[in-house]
C-alpha cells in the first residue's frame, strides 16, 4: 500500500469512528452470491490510429488484455452493478492508450469525409425497402437552446495547475438486485398477439410484485448516496458534460471537501444498511406474498437464497490519486515522453468538461429559477432557493482552475438570490419579482462572460 492509499485510510477511519456504523470489507463471495458483471461498451471501428506509435516500439512485447466471460445477465443470480470505472495511479494499457486514441480519432474527424450513399436515381442503389412518409413519425424532439459554455483551460493554466494539489479521484460502487427478470414467454405472446416479429417485443417480469416497498427503501438508499456522489464532486471524463460523462470514470473530489465527502457516504451507507436488515428479515414472507401475486408465473429458481440476498447489495468508495505523465515507467525516454504528452492533453480536456459541467449546473439552476419567479402563477418549491444555495456553497471548492468569471457569478448567486426564504418569496409579489429580475440579469451575464 502507498503513503498515499495508507493517508486517505487512516482519515476514513478517523471519520467513520465517530459514525454509529463502520463501513465493512467487502464479504467474500459465496455459492449464493453471484459473479459481477460489468458491461462495457466497445470502442466504435476506426483506423489504426496506434499504427505510428507501435511502429516506433521494435523488438518489445505487447500483452493482450483479455476479458473473462460473463455470466448470463438473465441467469436467476444476476444483479445490476454499478460500477464507476477510475483511473488508478498504476495505469493500464487501455488507460495509457486512450489518450493516444482520442488525438488519433480527432484528427481522422478532420480528415476523413465519409462518401455519399449511392441514390436509387440511376437503379443502381435502389433499395427495395418500402417508403414510409414523413407525416407517420412523432413530431420531432425540441432539443432546448443550447447552454452558453465559456473556456476556462487556457495554455497558461494547463501549464501551471497541478490537478493533484487541488483534487483526487473517488469512485463510488453499488450493486443492487432488482427483482426483476426476462419473461419469454410474455414477450412471445405479446408478439403473437400483434402480428410482430418473435424477437419484436421483451417483457420483464416483477418477482416481487405487490411486496417491493422494503425493497425500494434499499434502492432509495443508494440512490441517495450517488446524488450526494454526484453533488460534492465533478465529472472527470473526456465524453464531455452529456450523462455518459457524468457517469463513467472516477470523480474529481476536491480534497477540501474529503471530510464533507466521507462523512456523507458514511451516513448514506449506514442508512443502506439499516434498509437493508429489514428487507432481509421480511424477505421470505415478501416472496410468499409475490407467489400469491404472480399466480402460475412464480418460479422459486428466479429468487436468491435468503441466506445469501443480503451479498447482492454493496455501497462502497475508493480513492486514487490522478495519474500525471511521470507515472509511466520501464519504457524508453521517447515513448514516455510520448505517453506523457498524451495522457497531460487527455487531463486538460477532462479538466475543462469538469469545469464546464459545473457551469452548466449553476446557468440551468438560475435560469430555472428565473423562469418560476417571473410567472406570479407558476408554483414553486423551498428545493428552488436551497438548489442555489448549495450550488453557490459547492463551487467554492469545484472551482477548479479558480476561474474569476465563475466566482464572479458564484458571489452573484450567494448575494441576490439566496438571502430569503420560498415562503417569504411566495408571499411578497415585490420581492419575487425583484428576485425574478435578479435572476434575469444574472442569467444574461453568465451568457456575456461565455461569449467573451
Amino acid at each position: 500500500m502507498s503513503d498515499f492509499d495508507t493517508d486517505i485510510a487512516s482519515l476514513l477511519n478517523d471519520v467513520l469512528e465517530e459514525k454509529p456504523v463502520v463501513l465493512p470489507d467487502d464479504q467474500p463471495a459465496t455459492p449464493e452470491e453471484v459473479t459481477t458483471v460489468v458491461k462495457a461498451t466497445e470502442p466504435d471501428a476506426t483506423e489504426d490510429i496506434l499504427g505510428d506509435f507501435m511502429n516506433e516500439i521494435a523488438d518489445e512485447q505487447v500483452g493482450v488484455i483479455t476479458t473473462a466471460p460473463t455470466p448470463a445477465p438473465d441467469s436467476p443470480e444476476a444483479i445490476e452493478e454499478e460500477v464507476t470505472q477510475c483511473v488508478t495511479s498504476e495505469l493500464t494499457t487501455e488507460d495509457v492508450l486512450a489518450g493516444i486514441e482520442a488525438e488519433g480519432l480527432e484528427q481522422a474527424s478532420e480528415d476523413e469525409t465519409p462518401e455519399p450513399e449511392p441514390t436509387g436515381d440511376d437503379g443502381a442503389g435502389s433499395s427495395t425497402q418500402p417508403e414510409i412518409a414523413e407525416h407517420v413519425f412523432s413530431t420531432p424532439t425540441d432539443q432546448g437552446t443550447a447552454i452558453p459554455l465559456p473556456t476556462f483551460t487556457s495554455d497558461e493554466i494547463a501549464e501551471e495547475l497541478d490537478i493533484r494539489n487541488f483534487a483526487t479521484l473517488v469512485t463510488l460502487n453499488t450493486a443492487r438486485w432488482h427483482a426483476k427478470v426476462k419473461d419469454n414467454k410474455a414477450a412471445k405472446d405479446a408478439a403473437d398477439a400483434s402480428g410482430a416479429d418473435a424477437e419484436a417485443f421483451e417483457a420483464r417480469k416483477k418477482l416481487l410484485v405487490g411486496a417491493d416497498e422494503k425493497l425500494r427503501a434499499v434502492h432509495k438508499a443508494i440512490d441517495l448516496a450517488r446524488t450526494e456522489h454526484y453533488r460534492l464532486t465533478l465529472p472527470w471524463s473526456t465524453v464531455g458534460v452529456n450523462d455518459q460523462g457524468k457517469r463513467s470514470g472516477g470523480r474529481l473530489m476536491p480534497n477540501t471537501l474529503f471530510m464533507e465527502y466521507t462523512t456523507a457516504m458514511a451516513r448514506c451507507k449506514a442508512e443502506m444498511d439499516a434498509k437493508l436488515s429489514v428487507f432481509e428479515q421480511a424477505y421470505p414472507t415478501l416472496v410468499t406474498i409475490a407467489q400469491q401475486n404472480l399466480g402460475s408465473a412464480f418460479d422459486p429458481a428466479e429468487y436468491p437464497n435468503p441466506s445469501s440476498i443480503g451479498a447482492h447489495f454493496r455501497l462502497s468508495f475508493d480513492f486514487n490519486p490522478i495519474p500525471v505523465g511521470s507515472d509511466f515507467k520501464g519504457l524508453q525516454d521517447a515513448q514516455i515522453q510520448k505517453l506523457g504528452t498524451a495522457l497531460e492533453s487527455k487531463t486538460r480536456t477532462m479538466l475543462e468538461n469538469a469545469m464546464q459541467d459545473a457551469w452548466k449546473q449553476l446557468y440551468e439552476s438560475v435560469q430555472h429559477a428565473q423562469a418560476r419567479l417571473s410567472n406570479p402563477d407558476a408554483m414553486f418549491h423551498a428545493t428552488l432557493i436551497t438548489r442555489l444555495q448549495d450550488h453557490a456553497t459547492m463551487l467554492k471548492h469545484l472551482n477548479a482552475t479558480g476561474d474569476a468569471g465563475m466566482e464572479e457569478v458564484r458571489k452573484l448567486v450567494e448575494d441576490k438570490l439566496t438571502k430569503h426564504d420560498a415562503k417569504d418569496i411566495r408571499d411578497d409579489d415585490a420581492l419575487r419579482k425583484r428576485l425574478a429580475g435578479e435572476a434575469a440579469t444574472i442569467v444574461k451575464r453568465m451568457e456575456e462572460i461565455a461569449d467573451a
